[in-house]
Parts: C-alpha cells; sequence; structure tokens
C-alpha cells in the first residue's frame, strides 16, 4: 500500500470530503408546484337529469353506478327527517312524520311503475293522498336523502326530477302549465330541480324550467323561469 509523500497530512476523520457535482438532468426532473389548484366548474342542472352522485338516473365518476335499493333510499328519507326536524326528538318519532310517510310510500309506488305495473304504482299513489295530503306521481324522480316537512299540500308531476339533499316545504307544487299549453303532453312537462335546493312553503314552480344546484326558492313564489346556480 503506497504511504503518503513527506509533508502532505492525510485526511483527519470527520473532515467533509469532497461532492460529486449535481447531475444537471437529475436536477432537471424536480418539480415543484405551488399555490392552489385550479377551481372546478360546476356542474349546471339541464334539461336531463343531473350528473351528480346520488341523484335519480344520475352515473357517478366511474360510470354508471348502480342504483340504491329502495329500502336504503327509505331508510335514507328518514335520516334526513331526523337530521332536518328539529321537532322529531328520535326514530319512533320520525316515523309519524307525514313528509317521510309520502316519500316512502312513492318510493315502492316508483319501483312498480318503472317495472311496468302502473294501476299498483297508482293505487300506491292513492293510499298515499289519503294518508298524507301529498301527491306524487310515480313515474316522478326524486333523488336520495330527500325531505318534505309537513307535507301537506305537496303535487309533483309526472316527469319533475328533483336532484338529492333537496328540502321542500308544504304547499310546494313542481307541476306543468296546463293541458293548453301542453298539448298533446308529450316530452318534458314539469321542472327539473338540482341538487341542494330549498323551496318554501306554497311555491310553485310550472312548465319544463330548470332550477340550479343550490337554489332557494321564496315562499310563495310563482316560478315560470329557469333559475341560475346563486
Amino acid at each position: 500500500m503506497p504511504r503518503p509523500a513527506a509533508g502532505s497530512r492525510a485526511p483527519e476523520a470527520g473532515t467533509d470530503t469532497p461532492r460529486p457535482a449535481p447531475d444537471p438532468v437529475a436536477f432537471s426532473r424536480r418539480v415543484v408546484v405551488t399555490g392552489s389548484p385550479a377551481p372546478s366548474r360546476p356542474t349546471a342542472v339541464t334539461g336531463a337529469p343531473g350528473r351528480s352522485e346520488g341523484s335519480p338516473g344520475r352515473p357517478g365518476p366511474g360510470g354508471d353506478a348502480p342504483r340504491p335499493s329502495t329500502l336504503r333510499l327509505i331508510r335514507e328519507d328518514l335520516h334526513a327527517v331526523l337530521d332536518r326536524d328539529p321537532s322529531c326528538a328520535g326514530r319512533r318519532e320520525a316515523l309519524l312524520h307525514p313528509g317521510w310517510q309520502g316519500l316512502a310510500l312513492y318510493r315502492l309506488a316508483h319501483r312498480r311503475h318503472v317495472r311496468g305495473h302502473r294501476l299498483r304504482a297508482a293505487l300506491l299513489t292513492r293510499v298515499a293522498r289519503l294518508l298524507t295530503g301529498m301527491e306524487i306521481h310515480a313515474g316522478a324522480r326524486i333523488g336520495r336523502r330527500a325531505f318534505i316537512d309537513h307535507g301537506f299540500g305537496v303535487v309533483i308531476g309526472e316527469t319533475a326530477v328533483v336532484g338529492a339533499d333537496v328540502t321542500l316545504y308544504h304547499g310546494v307544487t313542481l307541476g306543468s302549465r296546463g293541458w293548453l299549453r301542453d298539448g298533446a303532453g308529450q316530452g318534458r312537462r314539469h321542472p327539473v330541480v338540482g341538487d341542494r335546493v330549498v323551496i318554501g312553503t306554497g311555491a310553485s314552480v310550472l312548465g319544463p324550467v330548470t332550477v340550479a344546484d343550490g337554489c332557494r326558492v321564496a315562499a310563495h313564489t310563482l316560478v315560470l323561469r329557469d333559475l341560475t346556480a346563486p
């Protein structure tokens, strides 16, 4: 083993050894992300059913998501009563809520309607009207976690589409503009209501109009035109 030349000193332990120069290629691969991600554009509600997860006929982000069972939808409606009605002290009291009872009968009627058993669906709709004072056509599409407060006098037409987490108060009408204006009744005659919409007491939304996500319709309002997102 060669010895160091005279007068030279061997490197002491603990001293820094020379480092190799940084690789410019490896350095160029380092990416520093700054700032916040670009905001996603809100999805507007169109005349056809929307595209948010949890609404009737709405596929999720991964494609066509399976529709929840009728029993699960009824249970979610019951939880919506417990979450949004401070007068309900527990599950047993929520079971007597007329708005939930009307929605539960609608869910059962809608299942039969889509299977082609229109007469059975109509009979369930009649029972719901006699018990709760609500008239929801079995052909209407109502999203998950719906809440109808009090419920008496609520009317929802056949081609109406209601999104998820919607709150309706008593006396709300989602109807058409009448036989003379609708003509033969072909196509959509009733409103499309987006997600998280609140419609106040006695309000009427008539015709094939669109109420965008997050809108709040004041009590006793007549809506005949599209409402944009707030």
